[in-house]
């Protein structure tokens, strides 16, 4: 293995960015359907294992967010194109995201849950935000993310999170009925709440400029998120013996967002080694790395196909072993790399536009199924 003094690039796209994404695709997968099939837990070793891969795929994909702004800007400058077609960009691809958030929410929980706050609206917010911070000097933006980690417990107490959301053992997420309950979502008592979410794009800005800097030096990356990582890990234990602090992930809590992070970091600076320091490019990052160009519209398409297909319709939801758990999976990964083998050729050529023109249709193809089947009294709104 030699050591490379660049980030390894493969048709204009950065390789480890699309690994990361990849990722934090493929462990969400396992975790959904693992969670819908055999249940998370310390049951089991399998059921543990469920539970670990459920730990870094959201403030993976919110960090990458980050480092995607970053990219597009410095794509877009290399063009020698304005801010105000950056801002175009990201403001447009931003609010499309939010809005298939706000759509998935009412194609898989109901129309009551039409004003959730979740994953897909928190990333769309994450592009928005890291660009508005790259306008901060990178020596204070430092101190943002640390801002929102501070704040958030604060915020949950002023919002009064447990009587809301409940308390460990006891989770009851009742869907936010009006437009106080949704703001209340949105700062600190829904599913992704930007206190202290929104640190990860920010700190996503901060590794994205690794990436584009005139000198690059993946070695170096590869420290500071190895460095930062261990050390939030390392936080970790003193919050739950001596602050008291859970880490649960719902309701969340700051040991989880720091074990998370942390261990997200730990991801970074594991993908960035072997494929931009070592070059050690190997079946399986090629494997996250297709994955990671099909993220939006398989991130919709598993719900779909896992949870809602063969859990609620097909009946199988706690319902099958672990075998079964396996083989549902396995056969979404393949129909997966299928669809991208046909999918990103006719994309590359086009504009990444096509990912959410497609998952809007895929949305709206779902919800007049789920109105068909509600007829039918299968699957209920």
């Amino acid at each position: 293995m030699t050591i490379a003094e660049a980030f390894v690039e493969h048709n204009g796209r950065i390789r480890s960015v699309d690994v990361l994404r990849g990722v934090a695709l493929v462990f969400m997968v396992i975790n959904h359907f693992g969670q819908t099939f055999v249940g998370g837990g310390y049951h089991s070793p399998v059921a543990a294992a469920i539970l670990f891969f459920g730990i870094i795929p959201a403030p993976l994909f919110y960090i990458v967010a980050g480092i995607s702004v970053v990219l597009v800007n410095n794509r877009f400058k290399r063009k020698g194109a304005t801010s105000e077609t950056v801002w175009q960009w990201v403001l447009s691809r931003g609010l499309l995201i939010m809005g298939l958030g706000y759509l998935f929410s009412v194609v898989l929980f109901g129309t009551v849950w039409w004003l959730d706050w979740s994953i897909l609206q928190l990333i769309g917010l994450s592009l928005i935000v890291s660009q508005l911070v790259l306008y901060i000097p990178r020596r204070y933006r430092i101190l943002l993310p640390i801002i929102f980690i501070v704040a958030a417990p604060f915020l949950r107490i002023w919002l009064n999170y447990e009587g809301i959301v409940g308390t460990v053992g006891n989770l009851h997420y009742a869907p936010p009925l009006t437009l106080l309950d949704h703001l209340s979502a949105i700062i600190a008592t829904g599913k992704a709440p930007i206190f202290p979410w929104l640190a990860c794009p920010i700190i996503g800005t901060i590794v994205g400029e690794a990436f584009v800097h005139p000198t690059p030096n993946p070695r170096q990356l590869v420290y500071q998120t190895l460095s930062v990582g261990s050390i939030m890990c390392i936080l970790v234990p003193p919050l739950m013996f001596f602050m008291s602090d859970p880490v649960t992930q719902y309701p969340l809590t700051n040991g989880f967002f720091l074990l998370s992070t942390g261990m997200t970091l730990l991801a970074i600076a594991s993908v960035v080694t072997t494929v931009d320091a070592w070059h050690w490019w190997n079946p399986l990052s090629r494997f996250f790395e297709v994955n990671g160009q099909i993220t939006l519209i398989s991130y919709l398409a598993h719900h779909l196909y896992g949870i809602v297909f063969f859990g609620v319709l097909l009946g199988f939801y706690r319902a099958i072993d672990v075998i079964g758990y396996m083989a549902i999976t396995l056969s979404y990964l393949i129909l997966s790399l299928i669809f991208a083998y046909f999918w990103l050729p006719f994309r590359n050529k086009r504009s990444s536009y096509w990912d959410i023109l497609v998952s809007y249709l895929i949305l709206i193809i779902a919800l007049y199924g789920r109105w068909i089947f509600a007829v039918l009294g299968f699957w209920v709104f």
